[in-house]
């Protein structure tokens, strides 16, 4: 992909993968190639999904182009819907199920995240959870309370 606004930054000297190039519509102009990931699984939250794994997915994010990227994709979605009502949901992006290996509906799936005109992110959640994360112990703690429990 190319990206303009890392040429001449520390990414050229330290990640050799990526090369500058002059821009071939703007000769003038230098880009950064940068080559894709590949990840072996991706795990999104959509905001609603049908049975066939067909996502609608918050425009503002890039889970469309994530998944599309990777070789497995497992999605959680706040609802399973009819198609005809994903499809007039309004914003979003839509992903058809082809890219999609395995779904589930799990509403309030991505909590404490946000899931845009859904709900909103809990800021109290996410810094126990930061508290948490630093020891194991109190992590153990947290997932048997906000998950497992």
């Amino acid at each position: 992909m190319p990206v303009r606004g890392h040429v001449g930054s520390d990414y050229e000297r330290l990640r050799p993968e990526f090369r500058v190039i002059s821009n071939p519509w703007a000769p003038t102009e230098r880009v950064m190639l940068v080559p894709p990931i590949v990840p072996d699984v991706a795990l999104i939250h959509a905001i609603a999904a049908t049975r066939d794994g067909t996502l609608l997915l918050d425009h503002m994010e890039d889970d469309a182009l994530l998944a599309q990227a990777s070789r497995t994709v497992v999605a959680s979605a706040e609802r399973i819907v009819a198609s005809e009502e994903l499809r007039r949901t309004g914003d979003g992006v839509i992903l058809e199920g082809i890219h999609v290996t395995a779904l589930v509906e799990a509403p309030g799936g991505a909590r404490p995240t946000l899931v845009r005109g859904v709900s909103p992110i809990d800021a109290d959640q996410i810094r126990e959870y930061v508290a948490a994360a630093v020891d194991d112990a109190a992590f153990k703690r947290y997932l048997d309370r906000y998950v497992y429990d």
